[in-house]
């Protein structure tokens, strides 16, 4: 089966910035609808699910790659024997994950003492409807393993961009006719099982013309375990940076804290999310690059993937920033708030640097080095914390915000990838070297404009037209080749 590295990025760009319209749609009109204090509480509850989802353990990703090798290989025993293991196990963790959340719901709301009797109720109430939540999108996971095994890019964007599409819309609603945190959790716990079912439906049309059975190994169990293992440790730090600091926010400034916090890095945080995708499929092709291209076509190849990262990271971040005063307007206040926007301005700038990590991780990933993925990650990750735990307790919202720069040493990700490459570390800084100055100057002269909305929204439109100019001069095949191509 064939397989383009654009045609499956661009669907994943495709359908990631559809969800990001909408997630960062939905955040100023939820505030608006509950409330800055009761989205702080939702937030809350939404990342204690998130930190108890680490129970997924890396088979999502497992199940790609083993499906992936035995379609490969034509081997409906082997296909049977992943799938037993990958879904067997996945569901043995997900109702586990279920029913702790169910079970140790008053527990894990009374850390949080900054909550009153009301919120802790609410709290709880939250969490235990949450556990179908959570039990529903883990299953949902392993089901879009297969479906990425089978390139079925284009399809799987669609079933996620219509769950964001059912999410965005009912939360809204709810929230319009007055329903608060339980009332929306329970909205997520039917799309949740909605989208479980359609997710079910595909993979049974996919694997229609299969003859699976019930098969166990020993042998393709401990290699699916081990493989699993590398992924979720590689993945730890990254989700208890994207989940853990909120749960510290909140139990040190407060309900009312976090949702401020909350609204910022929910915005920005898209920067990360939307810059990686035009490159995540990057994992299956790297082993391919490495086997079949040349030094020099590799390099190409990789400086085109750096440079399109660093296009939509810096690029991205820098419109964020140029139009700070309209957004900060629109989440908090029609009037302006320079603190917000000093705020917002310090999270944009770290989300935007950090993001440049993202090519470094494929490639790691993609030549089986997950455990360097694992140990910068999650030293990167837990160094945040303590830092923001130290920022908040000291300082407050901002020294909370200030406290996310440890995160910035992910990008050693990138300089240990290309260095599998033979590709020296200057050379990459070189290939970087345009946008990352440019960001720079947006950065600076931002507080030196206006705040008029209609000349910021020409600088940022500017902004994009110089770097799409610069990125265009730099690879001039990249809209006319199809690069990345492998065979799966």
């Amino acid at each position: 089966m064939k397989n383009s590295f654009l045609k499956n990025g661009f669907y994943n760009t495709a359908g990631g910035i559809i969800r990001i319209g909408l997630a960062i749609l939905t955040i100023p009109l939820l505030i608006r609808l509950i409330g800055v204090e009761e989205y702080g509480l939702w937030t809350l509850a939404s990342s204690v699910i998130a930190i108890v989802g680490l129970a997924e353990a890396g088979l999502a990703t497992a199940t790609t790659v083993f499906v992936s090798q035995d379609l490969g290989k034509e081997d409906s025993d082997g296909l049977s024997q992943t799938l037993t293991v990958t879904v067997g196990a996945m569901l043995i963790l997900a109702t586990i994950a279920a029913f702790a959340l169910w079970f140790g719901a008053e527990g894990i709301v009374s850390i949080f003492t900054k909550l009153d009797n009301t919120q802790q109720l609410t709290g709880v109430k939250a969490l235990q409807i949450g556990g179908l939540v959570l039990w529903s999108r883990l299953l949902q996971q392993v089901l879009v393993g297969v479906e990425q095994a089978y390139q079925r890019y284009g399809l799987m964007n669609l079933l996620n961009t219509i769950q964001s599409a059912l999410i965005t819309l009912g939360m809204l609603v709810i929230a319009y006719r007055g329903g608060r945190t339980i009332a929306l959790m329970q909205w997520q716990a039917v799309a949740a099982v909605a989208v479980l079912l359609s997710h079910a439906w595909v993979v049974q049309s996919l694997l229609k013309t299969v003859n699976l059975h019930l098969a166990w190994s020993k042998d393709k169990g401990l290699a699916v375990g081990r493989y699993s293992v590398m992924i979720w440790l590689s993945s730890l730090g990254s989700a208890l940076f994207a989940r853990g600091d909120r749960i510290i926010v909140g139990s040190l400034l407060g309900t009312q804290s976090l949702g401020v916090y909350a609204a910022i890095t929910d915005i920005t945080t898209q920067i990360n999310v939307l810059s990686s995708l035009p490159v995540q499929p990057l994992v299956p092709a790297v082993s391919h690059l490495i086997q079949n291209i040349n030094n020099e076509q590799t390099k190409q190849n990789i400086k085109q993937a750096i440079q399109l990262n660093g296009l939509v990271a810096l690029g991205l971040g820098g419109i964020l920033i140029t139009l700070s005063p309209l957004i900060c307007s629109l989440i908090f206040t029609n009037v302006i708030d320079i603190k917000y926007i000093f705020l917002f301005c310090i999270s944009t700038v770290i989300y935007s640097l950090y993001s440049l990590n993202a090519v470094g991780y494929y490639i790691l990933l993609g030549i089986g080095a997950a455990n360097i993925c694992a140990i910068v990650v999650a030293a990167s990750g837990s160094l945040s914390l303590i830092m923001i735990a130290l920022g908040a307790y000291n300082f407050g919202l901002i020294g909370a915000i200030c406290g996310n720069f440890p995160y910035l040493f992910t990008n050693l990700l990138l300089l240990m990838g290309v260095k599998h490459f033979c590709i020296p570390q200057n050379t990459v800084i070189k290939w970087l070297k345009f946008p990352l100055l440019f960001f720079c100057i947006v950065v600076c002269l931002h507080y030196f404009i206006p705040y008029s909305e209609f000349l910021r929204l020409g600088y940022a439109i500017l902004q994009s037209c110089i770097l799409l100019i610069w990125f265009t001069a730099n690879n001039k095949d990249f809209f006319t080749k199809k690069i990345f191509k492998s065979e799966v």
